[in-house]
């Protein structure tokens, strides 16, 4: 289980690592940094709906799944914190403007959303 939430937790990692500068150098241009990250949310959902099904183990009880779930969360919350420290250490972070909650708020539900997936998912 522990792999299959380090599996899990990678994939959703990568698919923001793709998805975060397509939605910062393309989208918040053209059409708002609120509704560019809406819309880099719900391609997040589905990306991490398809990863939940291929990573799930068939007949995992709820205990597995809260362990699935927990790993993949620390993983990520991992990810992202080392991805602040390099982007505030070489000065990267500096040249964005800061982001409002209204732009946050999609990643956290987003984060609830990777918490709650193993116990959504059946193959």
């Amino acid at each position: 289980m522990i792999r299959a939430g380090a599996a899990l937790g990678a994939l959703a990692f990568l698919a923001g690592a793709l998805l975060g500068p397509l939605r910062e150098l393309v989208l918040a241009p053209r059409m708002g940094g609120v509704a560019a990250a809406l819309c880099e949310a719900v391609m997040m959902a589905v990306l991490l709906w398809l990863a939940a099904r291929a990573v799930v183990p068939r007949g995992a009880d709820a205990r597995g799944r809260a362990m699935i779930a927990a790993v993949a969360l620390a993983v990520v919350l991992l990810a992202e914190f080392a991805l602040a420290f390099v982007f505030n250490a070489t000065g990267l972070a500096a040249t964005r403007a800061p982001r409002g909650w209204a732009e946050q708020l999609p990643g956290g539900v987003l984060l609830f959303w990777l918490v709650a997936l193993p116990f959504l998912v059946r193959r």
